[in-house]
């Protein structure tokens, strides 16, 4: 979160030291350099500057191999960080970034990100060159611990090209986790999964909305007000992350009072956001620690015999190793590599329990119908049903039992009676089918057959079938019924 733009540039001397005088009592148009032997100045380092409510004279010592230097491409000097900035090279003016005051109605808030054009020619070979930068930040929201990102220079380009090189690999992940979170939403509404499992989702787009906010800066120069509210939203996305995270965890492992438990980590969670300084720090605290709880429930579930959590403790496990490997850059760079594997692992491992689920389900209900069908038909066995036959101004009653199969034919339907003998239905295939139990089974758009009767299922090399019945009987089996024909009388 904390870019520096030295990652094309070079620092401005190697101590990193200036000499630095805060302007007091000077009206908007006295801001003269002061004298830095003064006892009122002090000497610090130039990553501890601190222009926040202030108005502060910084004198830098250039150590620069001036000849070298007039080869090279021309120069820049990059200025990141929260301030508005003038900047003086050999007591002679190279740029505004904004304009500093001595309070927020005489400031201009400059650029977070800013780059001075330093002409060569205005170099002492000498190596006697001074930098004199004056500095102020009168606006914005927050005070920050390390207000100065970096002062450097390098090749003259647009600093959020700097920027961008250095954020670049994070975009990668970016459509996965964007694309993602829809993607997972549509997934657990349509699979009918557990409502927690929603959980996944709002992760990814947590995730993919603080990469955006990351990236931001590279890809947009902003007056450095804006900073804050960025800083605050990337805290907002880690904060929202890892309680997701530890509420979909605690919806894993038996525990009472789930949201008891997850309330309480919140609120210390929030405690330690507060004490602890710098927003990259927040930021790793406001994931670290849910993860380390979440991770003490996991592993607690998992010795007490709930060997489903082992998949995700493993997963939660190497995130530790991710932050102690990757150190700093985590919150910058891996950790939305590693956000993407997670959130696309743990969505795999649902969709197979849940795939393995339905099997079973589909399983039972198999064998239920098998069953179903096996009382059907000794049912009908002993049935004295009748189904009512009109045709040609006479009515007649068949027993349902006798009926071998049926065929339609137009605007009837002929039943093949078990002697052989034909009753015509006056009526459609479909509507019989719903007037028969369910021991008579559609093989065909135009047939219906006693499953009762069903001696032997023959297939045709093309792929289509017949039934043989008790009396010789073939009955056609389409090619697309086959295969349920099959799983039905297995």
């Amino acid at each position: 979160m904390g870019s520096s733009l030295a990652a094309n540039a070079t620092q401005l001397n190697q101590s990193g030291m200036a000499r630095v005088c805060e302007v007091e009592g000077q009206g908007i148009t006295e801001y003269q350099p002061p004298d830095f032997s003064s006892t009122d100045c002090k000497i610090q380092s130039i990553a501890s500057l601190d222009p926040q409510n202030k108005l502060l004279w910084v004198a830098v010592d250039l150590d620069l191999d001036v000849e070298a230097l007039k080869a090279k491409q021309p120069l820049g000097l990059f200025l990141s960080g929260k301030t508005s900035s003038q900047v003086f090279l050999n007591g002679q003016l190279i740029g505004n970034n904004g304009q500093p005051g001595k309070d927020a109605t005489h400031e201009q808030a400059g650029l977070m990100d800013a780059v001075f054009y330093v002409p060569i020619e205005r170099l002492n070979p000498a190596n006697n060159n001074q930098l004199l930068l004056l500095l102020s930040a009168h606006h914005g929201l927050l005070s920050l611990a390390q207000p100065i990102n970096s002062l450097s220079l390098g090749t003259y380009q647009r600093p959020n090209n700097v920027i961008l090189r250095y954020y670049w690999p994070s975009l990668l992940p970016f459509g996965v986790l964007l694309l993602g979170s829809f993607y997972l939403i549509l997934v657990t509404v349509m699979t009918h999964m557990p409502r927690y499992v929603l959980l996944l989702p709002l992760m990814a787009l947590l995730a993919a909305t603080q990469l955006f906010v990351e990236v931001f800066r590279g890809l947009f120069a902003y007056p450095y007000p804006v900073h804050d509210y960025r800083l605050l939203l990337i805290l907002f996305c880690s904060f929202g992350f890892g309680l997701s995270l530890l509420a979909y965890v605690l919806k894993l492992v038996p525990i009472k009072k789930r949201f008891i438990h997850w309330l309480l980590h919140a609120s210390i969670l929030l405690v330690l956001i507060v004490v602890v300084r710098g927003f990259d720090y927040k930021s790793i605290v406001a994931i670290v620690f849910p993860v380390t709880l979440a991770l003490a429930y996991l592993t607690r579930a998992w010795y007490s015999g709930q060997p489903h959590v082992r998949f995700v403790t493993l997963l939660l496990l190497g995130f530790f190793l991710m932050v102690f490997m990757s150190a700093y850059s985590f919150i910058d760079t891996v950790y939305y590599y590693f956000i993407a594997m997670l959130i696309f692992l743990l969505m795999t491992e649902h969709a197979k329990q849940a795939s393995q689920a339905k099997k079973l389900q589909l399983k039972y209900q198999a064998r239920a119908n098998q069953l179903q069908q096996v009382i059907d038909q000794h049912t009908l066995q002993d049935s004295t049903d009748q189904l009512e036959i009109r045709s040609a101004g006479k009515v007649e009653w068949v027993l349902i039992k006798d009926i071998a199969y049926c065929k339609g034919a137009g605007d009837y339907v002929e039943l093949v009676l078990v002697n052989a003998e034909i009753k015509l239905f006056h009526g459609s295939i479909t509507e019989l089918s719903i007037r028969l139990p369910t021991t008579f089974l559609k093989t065909h758009r135009s047939y219906l057959v006693n499953t009762s009767l069903i001696t032997a299922l023959e297939r045709n090399p093309s792929g289509t079938g017949h039934l043989i019945l008790e009396q010789g009987e073939k009955v056609p089996v389409s090619k697309r019924i086959l295969p349920q024909i099959k799983e039905k009388l297995s």
